[in-house]
């Protein structure tokens, strides 16, 4: 059983991506999910399911285009989400390193595997030792 972890119903934030561009984001947290848009375009889709007060683990999260990926909008979404979470008290964000299918684009389950860890680790997750789970431990934010 999961329950959704409630943030803020929707708004906006100003990221530069790795061209060094400016972009305003819009973010949506439904329950147990996270849409995020572009001038009224989808970019980033995210379901997640909180197992515990204090655990989130991912289901799944993709950038919605193809055309997207390697300009930041994964990462910059990635560290948004993991902020709004340690906010809410989460402590610990595991994930899957990758699944028994890649998606289209990729040779095969190996190569994106691979290119998942590195991207977990770029934003600060680690691997389990049998590379199959990344993880990630939020520091508590006092909220008084």
């Amino acid at each position: 059983m999961s329950i959704p972890v409630y943030i803020r119903k929707e708004y906006f934030r100003a990221v530069d991506l790795k061209d060094k561009s400016a972009h305003i984001l819009e973010f949506h947290y439904l329950p147990r999910m996270i849409e995020v848009y572009e001038n009224g375009f989808s970019v980033f889709h995210m379901e997640y399911a909180l197992e515990t007060k204090t655990k989130i683990n991912i289901v799944e999260f993709y950038l919605t285009d193809f055309g997207l990926r390697g300009k930041g909008y994964g990462t910059v979404c990635m560290y948004e989400i993991t902020d709004q979470f340690q906010k809410k008290g989460i402590t610990l964000i595991t994930a899957p390193a990758g699944y028994k299918l890649a998606p289209l684009g990729y040779t095969g389950p190996d190569q994106y595997k691979e290119l998942m860890a590195g991207f977990y680790e770029k934003i600060g997750f680690s691997l389990s030792g049998n590379g199959d789970t990344a993880m990630k431990i939020l520091d508590q934010i006092d909220t008084r």
